[in-house]
């Protein structure tokens, strides 16, 4: 029993759940066809305006006419003769004959002025007929005057035929022409004002704003699923951004200018924040949004905008985009900075509400801004407005830091990366490209510094690392094909450095070593002595400059080359050169097959160049001849040592592009004819002999004939001829000779006057 019992309570709750719910169905349904009826009657008055204002102001005169008639006519007579101390009796007898012209000329005055004014502005202002048609005040005014002209000229015809209405006579004459009177005046400095073009831009904006802002009420909220309540929202929301972006284009003012830029920035700004609590209905692209002039190419991305709900920030970002090459072609460099600065709030706003989709979108609208401003930067050669764009896309990475948006931020560093390396390879033909690409590396020096503080993944700051230093130098670029000066007066170098003394500073001792092997890569195209200046010209730059510039520019003094850690630079200029000491020291041993004393020997040589310069010593023979002139302490090692370098760096007769200037230059086994004269004889003595050994100090040959040796003792003085193997030339020097040494060998003086005999 109970179970039965139990049975029936539930089946009853469930009847009473679905007529509940079905009630509720049906209070829903009549809510929503009620608020249809609202939203129609509502749009169809909005769209017909004039026609609404005069059926109110119908509708007001007629009913105040019969309200004064019934209830205020009577009370008024008796304020009169109160306020008189007379007893005018009645008012049949009133003249109205002048009512109707002076109606006229009241309606004509005000007509008159609003035509002139009206006329005037919209020279400068597009469209300002069509906002004066929609605006209510006016509206209302000018049927308020219309009416009354013709109740008053109601009142004189039926006065003609005999039928008298005192109390619309005195309605008509005391209140109606009183009162509109007084307004003409007024309402003249309002159409003054009104035509003003700051005040028309913030009606439009205020309208919009209001649109906007309806969006989100529960009404529009239920309406949304019906196809042409939508259309015609977006429509509205539409066309204000189209009068705005009209009077833009029409406008030579700088702050109208502006104002209408910073409108629209803070109008899209207001949407997004708004956006959540507009029904996903309203997302859905209209036909009237599809034939829009923006989106008349984007044909292709209507379901994308549908998908991350993002059809009216498109149409933002079109106009903002439209306006930033207008106004790089018109050389506005303050309002193109202007749409950059809020493009980076938007920024700032997209990222605050946590909208990825949109944030995306904006990152391609900064790298679209960056494409306008390299194409009128390089064809114009002008680094201005490309210098402040950069400025704020920094502003833009560094929001996406503070709320860690780490793919976002590493996306836009390798973008940053690709426009630098593109803006860097045009610096050849537009050379002012060149400092941009120092902004563009500033504005990662920031950032990397700033994901430092933040103590982000050292994997990741690795990574960006990576895109900064390949700015000036990436892969697929041959440095040798760049002008010298360039790599000489590099910037981005400059903040490289700056960099690895913040790092420096704050221990992170392998990202200094990648900056110091980076920069390494320089030495290679300008050699040792350039390179070790550039060095020196760099540190001297940071050390000296302060943070200010001794210019104002478009963003103020501020110094982009400046660091505050100037106390690191002995220190890192230290790594430079010990690093640069043991590439060249590799180059030099791989090259030559040097052994280590032979290495240390060569290095020691070329220090003691006025260049300093190791390329300098083992390419050039005439230097290597000085410098050896210039060393001390050659003990028997060293000795070795420089006979043995001397053959590895061919700087002997051997070689056959070498034009032999000093006997230290013969090669070992080099025919030798020796002449000279026994003294007090006449007779020319010639001899055969091969160089056997050529060192620093002497020459030792061996004659072909032994018994010969004592003969050539006898000579005070020798003449040597020879050949080199790979020369078609040959040579003669005058020598003295020494002595004999071991071996029977002749040991000869060098001489530093070797010159051509014969060419053959």
């Amino acid at each position: 029993m109970d179970k039965d019992t139990a049975l029936q309570e539930d089946n009853d709750s469930t009847e009473n759940q679905e007529e509940n719910s079905e009630v509720t169905t049906e209070e829903k349904s009549t809510n929503v066809s009620f608020s249809f009826f609202l939203y129609r009657l509502i749009a169809y008055a909005d769209a017909r305006r004039s026609v609404a204002s005069f059926v109110i102001i119908l509708f007001l005169v007629t009913f105040s006419d019969i309200l004064f008639e019934n209830f205020l006519f009577v009370p008024y007579v008796e304020l009169v003769e109160s306020l008189s101390g007379v007893h005018p009796g009645g008012f049949a007898e009133l003249d109205v004959g002048f009512a109707p012209e002076v109606w006229q000329a009241l309606l004509g005055m005000v007509l008159g002025t609003l035509i002139l004014v009206i006329s005037i502005a919209s020279q400068s202002i597009p469209k300002l007929i069509d906002f004066y048609m929609r605006d209510i005040p006016s509206l209302l005014y000018i049927w308020f005057l219309i009416i009354s002209g013709v109740h008053a000229l109601i009142i004189k015809i039926y006065g003609e035929i005999g039928l008298v209405r005192e109390p619309s006579r005195i309605f008509n004459t005391h209140f109606l022409l009183t009162i509109c009177t007084i307004i003409a005046f007024p309402y003249v400095f309002y159409i003054l004002r009104y035509t003003k073009p700051t005040n028309i831009i913030n009606r439009i904006y205020n309208n919009n704003m209001d649109q906007i802002r309806a969006l989100t009420s529960s009404r529009n909220r239920a309406l949304a699923h019906i196809p042409k309540v939508v259309e015609y929202q977006q429509y509205t929301i539409f066309e204000a951004l189209n009068q705005l972006d009209d009077i833009l284009e029409f406008s030579s003012f700088k702050e109208l200018k502006a104002d209408i830029v910073h409108d629209m920035s803070v109008t899209l700004q207001n949407y997004i924040r708004l956006k959540r609590d507009i029904a996903p209905g309203f997302f859905k692209v209209s036909p009237k949004v599809r034939t829009d002039i923006s989106f008349k190419t984007m044909v292709g991305q209507f379901g994308e905008m549908e998908r991350n709900q993002s059809f009216y920030e498109q149409k933002c970002f079109r106009l903002l985009g439209n306006v930033y090459i207008r106004l790089l072609e018109h050389g506005e460099f303050d309002l193109s900075s202007m749409v950059a600065g809020e493009m980076a709030n938007l920024g700032l706003t997209a990222i605050e509400e946590d909208n990825t989709e949109l944030i995306d979108i904006i990152i391609i609208r900064f790298n679209t801004l960056l494409r306008f401003a390299i194409k009128h930067g390089v064809r114009n050669n002008e680094p201005r407005n490309l210098y402040n764009l950069g400025f704020y896309y920094g502003n833009f990475i560094r929001y996406l830091v503070e709320h860690k948006k780490t793919d976002h931020v590493k996306r836009c560093f390798m973008y940053l990366r690709i426009y630098g390396v593109e803006i860097f390879k045009h610096g050849s033909n537009s050379p002012a490209m060149y400092f941009i690409v120092d902004v563009i590396a500033t504005e990662m020096k920031k950032v990397l510094e700033q994901i430092y503080h933040d103590d982000w993944d050292k994997e990741i700051q690795n990574g960006m690392l990576s895109e900064i230093l390949q700015v000036d130098s990436p892969p697929d670029f041959n440095k040798e094909d760049l002008a010298r000066g360039v790599l000489i007066n590099n910037g981005v170098r400059v903040l490289q450095f700056g960099l690895a003394l913040f790092y420096q500073r704050e221990g992170m001792t392998d990202f200094v070593e990648r900056i110091a092997k980076d920069v390494l890569d320089d030495l290679q195209a300008l050699g040792e002595a350039t390179f070790s200046q550039v060095i020196e010209m760099t540190s001297n730059r940071l050390l000296f400059s302060g943070p200010t510039f001794w210019e104002d520019t478009d963003r103020g003094n501020l110094n982009i080359y400046y660091t505050s850690d100037q106390d690191q630079i002995d220190g890192f200029k230290k790594r430079l050169y010990d690093l640069a000491e043991t590439q060249l020291k590799t180059e030099m041993t791989q090259k030559y097959q040097l052994t280590e004393v032979e290495l240390n020997l060569l290095w020691e040589m070329s220090r003691m160049t006025k260049e300093k310069e190791v390329f300098q010593i083992s390419t050039n023979v005439k230097t290597f001849e000085l410098i050896l002139n210039d060393l001390e302490k050659i003990d028997e090692e060293r000795l070795d040592a420089l006979v043995t370098l001397r053959e590895k760096l061919n700087f002997n007769s051997d070689n056959p592009k070498l034009i032999v200037t000093t006997s230290r230059q013969l090669a070992v086994g080099t025919e030798l004819k020796i002449s000279g004269k026994i003294s007090g004889q006449t007779k020319q003595l010639e001899f055969q002999a091969v160089a056997q050994l050529n060192t620093p100090n002497y020459l030792f040959v061996k004659v072909m004939d032994e018994g010969e040796v004592v003969k050539i003792e006898k000579l005070s003085s020798l003449t040597v001829k020879f050949r080199p193997l790979r020369q078609k030339m040959v040579y003669q020097f005058h020598a003295t000779l020494q002595n004999t040494g071991a071996n029977s060998l002749l040991r000869i003086e060098h001489s530093n006057k070797v010159k051509i005999v014969e060419e053959l």
